[in-house]
């Protein structure tokens, strides 16, 4: 009898434990998984490089690649055959070495002949454009440059500090690849130049040094490796004439005409690989910073102010 009762116990409770294990497994199978978090593919990238004519674009090699960069231009036509339509003009040149540290962030160094600019520069990618998701690539370009000339240029004037010799550019870009044959990019910049050369008339104590700008860039390919690139950069600057009039409180800028930073048209074809971009165009600016050609333009397009230029780049990677 006893048996029995005990072997009753252990049934019942048998019954109650396979109960309660059922509930807990129908009460898990009840809540629904929690779906996985994935991101969305990158499209490609809307640029194949870096620089795309007198532009910086959003583009960024792979990290641990060593970027060298190679940017010449030429005189103007203006001079015909006597200089041969300015190839045998006075002419400006950069070289310059970019290294991507990590696949958002580069730094590099450059050197261009007009003025002896020494350059600092920075690219920082915050978004990538993808497939179905997010639709632009954001980037921030800063450049610092240094005006190494003799200190008896009289570029500086009487009271020379050595900080005069310090440009700073600021850019923000978007760009976005609308489709496999079309890209485009929007930049918003501002330039501090801490010595205007002269350009400026001080009488007013007017703060001349500052230039808003933007840029619009856009490329069409018409095969896997070349394309037809355009670009237009329009200066923002305080009075300038052709550029936008800004006021300044109570002040008007007097800067003479012929001083005026004229907007950079630029008409080119690319043609790249996995390893070389080469950008051959025409254009107005001959300054090749980009702090140059927003400041310093002081040729027209629409007048035949115009000048061939080159780009050419090559990748390493580690």
């Amino acid at each position: 009898m006893h048996t029995f009762i005990f072997s009753s116990k252990k049934m019942i409770l048998g019954l109650v434990f396979i109960f309660l294990g059922l509930g807990t497994i129908m009460a898990q199978d009840s809540i629904p998984a929690e779906p996985e978090i994935t991101q969305k593919p990158l499209a490609k990238p809307a640029f194949e490089s870096g620089i795309c004519m007198d532009n910086i674009t959003v583009a960024l090699p792979s990290a641990h690649t060593l970027e060298f960069v190679l940017q010449h231009r030429f005189g103007t036509i203006q001079q015909k055959w006597s200089d041969l339509f300015g190839l045998w003009g006075a002419s400006n040149i950069r070289l310059g070495l970019n290294f991507t540290i990590t696949k958002n962030l580069m730094v590099g160094l450059g050197t261009t002949k007009n003025n002896r600019l020494q350059d600092f520069q920075l690219k920082y990618v915050f978004a990538h454009q993808r497939k179905g998701g997010f639709p632009l690539t954001i980037a921030y370009y800063f450049d610092l440059s240094l005006n190494a000339l003799s200190s008896d240029n009289n570029k500086f004037g009487a009271e020379y500090k050595f900080i005069d010799r310090l440009t700073y550019y600021n850019e923000f870009l978007f760009a976005r690849r609308f489709c496999k044959e079309f890209s485009a990019q929007i930049g918003i910049s501002y330039t501090h130049i801490n010595k205007t050369d002269g350009k400026v008339d001080t009488s007013q104590n007017v703060v001349g040094n500052d230039a808003l700008a933007f840029s619009l860039l856009g490329r069409l390919k018409l095969s896997p490796q070349s394309s037809i690139v355009l670009s237009y950069t329009q200066p923002i600057i305080l009075n300038y004439d052709p550029a936008f009039i800004v006021r300044a409180g109570k002040n008007w800028m007097e800067i003479p005409k012929n001083k005026a930073p004229y907007a950079n048209i630029s008409l080119g074809w690319e043609v790249s690989t996995s390893t070389h971009a080469f950008h051959v165009y025409i254009s107005a600016a001959q300054g090749i910073l980009p702090s140059e050609v927003v400041m310093h333009n002081t040729n027209n397009f629409f007048d035949g102010f115009i000048l061939v230029g080159f780009n050419l780049t090559r990748l390493w990677s580690f």
